[in-house]
């Protein structure tokens, strides 16, 4: 196995290198029978602040680090596509650069990965109500349920952190929002690929801002989910 971890980061300064750091911690330390090589692919997506500058000086201190740049910001969707393009492994982890997501998550879903011989493992996030204030709580919850309604697709968690065999990943997708990895799961599903989920751990964030719940995300989402359901009521490629 060669495993590219990677994450998009915009002004993420105060998060990105204990994020880093931890993960490269993980990964120095795990069985090369396990994992033969491992990579590190961080996106900075036009930050404002200094993330740039701790993002190149780590990658000058660590070979298996490795960063890409957008000169204008994308957003989340656009940018773990570039990732997973660029990216070299034979498996991909999506994780993010706040610090909610702590390293074990990764070794959790490695061994659930290996043990059902899975071809993807979803994590899901079991105390994200606790986490998320009441207005995202119910924006997540009917994110996951609409994506049931509509497709039968029990996502559970669909835009938690992920791990599975790179041919997943490089499954065409054609909306730039969310409603991405809803998406992504339906074709895999279509493709017999195996799906499971297993639970990780979500912590509160502790700086900077979070912006998955603004309106123009919900729109966006929302407008993806029903155009993608009306192609397929078609039959539209």
């Amino acid at each position: 196995m060669f495993l590219s971890v990677i994450i998009p980061v915009y002004n993420e300064d105060k998060n990105i290198a204990a994020v880093l750091q931890e993960h490269a911690l993980l990964w120095s330390r795990y069985p090369k029978e396990i994992v033969g090589d491992w990579e590190l692919v961080c996106l900075n997506d036009a930050s404002t602040d200094q993330t740039a500058v701790i993002l190149k000086e780590i990658a000058s201190k660590n070979s298996h680090v490795r960063i890409l740049i957008n000169s204008i910001n994308q957003g989340i969707t656009p940018s773990f596509l570039r990732l997973i393009r660029e990216s070299h492994g034979t498996h991909i982890y999506m994780t993010a650069g706040d610090g909610q997501w702590p390293a074990e998550n990764l070794a959790r879903l490695l061994s659930v990965l290996q043990e059902t011989k899975a071809d993807l493992v979803v994590g899901v996030r079991e105390q994200r109500m606790k986490v998320y204030n009441p207005w995202r709580s119910l924006l997540s919850y009917g994110f996951n349920l609409c994506a049931y309604l509509l497709f039968g697709v029990r996502a559970k968690d669909a835009n938690g952190i992920k791990l599975g065999r790179r041919e997943v990943f490089d499954i065409p997708i054609s909306c730039q929002s969310f409603f991405s990895e809803i998406e992504r799961l339906i074709e895999a599903k279509k493709k017999q690929y195996v799906i499971t989920y297993a639970p990780v751990l979500f912590l509160p964030r502790i700086h900077g801002k979070e912006r998955g719940g603004n309106f123009k995300n919900i729109v966006s989402t929302f407008k993806d989910m029903f155009v993608y359901r009306f192609k397929q009521s078609m039959r539209i490629p």
